[in-house]
């Protein structure tokens, strides 16, 4: 009897060990506290991998996306109980997710979700699901991904508390920040482009407004105040960076000052773009086989990114280009940030190294001491233009004068004639020497030109009296103000005393005759100057050394609308 009942008791416990062993092959085979790694085809279940303790991994670096579906397991023996149990991971496209508790009663619950179904974090490059929950303590949790596309989606898998939805943490104060900081150089370009419209700022602006959405979705800000789907998310944050690449890229083969990059380098800075976006097209759509490759290929391809980049700056550093050298401090902690995120892709490290936060601050940097290098480089082209409108109208000034006498010529007066009557210049007198070619022929040119030069003096231009060089012997005057025909007068007779004190082996007074007209009204340049010749001609028949002067006052006749000059 005794032994009837102790066969009974063994027969119960081994088959109580059966059914613990059958609901949860593996409890114990795993270490305590582990999380390890699996991967199967689609048609792969938990159940079926679990008795296969060789297809595992508990090590970080054994993770993989190769196969269609991907496991990791957390154990829970030795952890404290969870209340409200979430899986967090890393934020990554995949077609299907299964997540299951196992109880160490053997209780198992699952529920599946699609990409609709995830929650994402608003301080990270994160998503999440709430775990199962079962009536007796959990043994272990087991997340299952149909075709991830990145292998962070099981390394930087955890199983936590649930976040409370109002918790604002650093991260996402620095990021706001760090938002509003690129927010600055946008007002600032548009400033700029409006001073100078050169196409490098326009480029910029695209850059840093890429840079920001990228910021903004990539650090998980946007879910704060957007509902997005992951797909939207996905496409959001990868088109975003490409295109900051293809801007930026643009942005400093234009900055360069000309000559200092061959002409391979600036064409290649402006192949980056489509590059890139090619790549970031594979890694959001790519399907097998090129699917768990994808995301290092993807990292992969920003390589060439970044040997462009130093080629072209060092170039442009050798050849002593000036705006170069803030894109070298701009761009190397984001340079360096990428090549640790490639290495670490590539396999250097154990697991992927994201660096998100520390991609973010590089951004801001780089915007920065980019913008700062823009208004370096827009103050350098403003000061070569300024110089070159200052040369400019050194050059018209000088086209515009006679280079005898320093005075204006016709050429200068006539053009700004209109705006000068504007201004009140309504009296014009035309003055020649007396006898002038008398000199010329008997005491020489040089002596001759000594002359004119004594009368550009005696004409004494100043702000209500403007003095003109017509040619040869001629000259003119414009008058501001009623005296003018007066102080006209007293010019023409200071020229003898002029002429003499400046030139004392003259053997005569040179003196002028002038003709002068006053317009009360607006009238063509040509009109005025025939006027005023009529009246020099008439000046000089009547005697030489005087002047005659009319008065021009242009009225509408009543029948026809004509106009008719009095003159008295």
């Amino acid at each position: 009897m005794i032994r009837s009942r102790w066969k009974l008791l063994l027969s119960l416990l081994l088959l109580a060990w059966a059914g613990l062993a059958s609901a949860a092959p593996v409890g114990h085979e795993f270490p305590i506290g582990s999380t390890c790694f699996a991967s199967g085809t689609l048609q792969t279940s938990y159940r079926e991998i679990a008795q296969d303790r060789s297809r595992w991994t508990c090590q970080p670096g054994g993770a993989s996306i190769v196969g269609q579906r991907s496991f990791v397991r957390f154990d829970m023996h030795g952890r404290k109980a969870i209340e409200n149990p979430v899986l967090t991971t890393r934020l990554t496209l995949f077609s299907a997710m299964r997540v299951t508790a196992i109880g160490t009663s053997g209780e198992i619950r699952s529920l599946a979700f699609g990409r609709d179904d995830m929650a994402f974090a608003t301080d990270d490059w994160l998503m999440r699901v709430a775990l199962p929950r079962l009536s007796q303590p959990v043994a272990s949790y087991v997340a299952e991904f149909d075709l991830p596309r990145h292998v962070g989606v099981l390394t930087a898998a955890s199983v936590g508390p649930a976040p409370r939805a109002m918790d604002v943490g650093r991260s996402e104060l620095v990021i706001a920040w760090l938002c509003g900081l690129l927010c600055v150089p946008l007002v600032l370009n548009f400033a700029f482009f409006r001073v100078l419209r050169q196409r490098f700022v326009l480029w910029h602006a695209a850059a840093v407004l890429f840079m920001l959405i990228q910021t903004v979705v990539s650090s998980g800000l946007i879910n704060r105040f957007v509902s997005l789907s992951m797909m939207e998310l996905s496409v959001l944050s990868a088109g975003s960076w490409g295109m900051a690449i293809t801007t930026a890229s643009l942005f400093i083969s234009d900055l360069i000052e000309p000559g200092k990059l061959d002409r391979i380098q600036v064409t290649m800075l402006r192949w980056l773009g489509p590059w890139v976006i090619a790549w970031s097209y594979i890694y959001l759509f790519a399907a097998d086989p090129i699917r768990p490759l994808s995301a290092q290929g993807y990292l992969a391809s920003y390589v060439p990114v970044i040997l462009v980049f130093a080629w072209a700056f060092m170039t442009a550093a050798s050849r002593g280009s000036r705006a170069i050298l803030f894109q070298i401090v701009a761009w190397a902690p984001m340079m360096l940030t990428g090549a640790l995120r490639i290495l670490s892709a590539l396999g250097l490290f154990e697991v992927p190294i994201e660096l998100m936060l520390e991609q973010h601050i590089s951004i801001g940097f780089e915007v920065v001491v980019t913008s700062i290098g823009v208004a370096d480089r827009f103050m350098a082209i403003k000061r070569q233009r300024d110089h070159a409108l200052a040369h400019t109208k050194i050059l018209e000034g000088l086209a515009a004068r006679d280079p005898l006498t320093g005075l204006y010529n016709r050429r200068g007066i006539e053009e700004r004639f209109d705006d000068l009557t504007e201004e009140g210049f309504a009296t014009m007198a035309l003055l020649d020497l007396d006898h002038f070619k008398v000199i010329n022929d008997t005491m020489g040119h040089a002596t001759g030109d000594a002359v004119l030069q004594a009368v550009a003096v005696a004409l004494g231009a100043d702000e209500d009296t403007l003095a003109v060089r017509i040619g040869g012997e001629e000259f003119l005057l414009l008058l501001r103000g009623k005296d003018g025909p007066e102080r006209a007068e007293r010019r023409r007779k200071s020229i003898p005393a002029r002429i003499a004190a400046e030139i004392p082996g003259l053997d005569r007074l040179v003196t002028a005759s002038m003709g002068m007209v006053t317009c009360t009204s607006p009238v063509r340049f040509s009109e005025l100057y025939s006027r005023c010749d009529h009246l020099l001609y008439e000046a000089k028949a009547a005697g030489r050394n005087r002047t005659e002067r009319e008065v021009l006052t242009p009225q509408p006749l009543r029948e026809t609308g004509a106009t008719v000059v009095n003159l008295r």
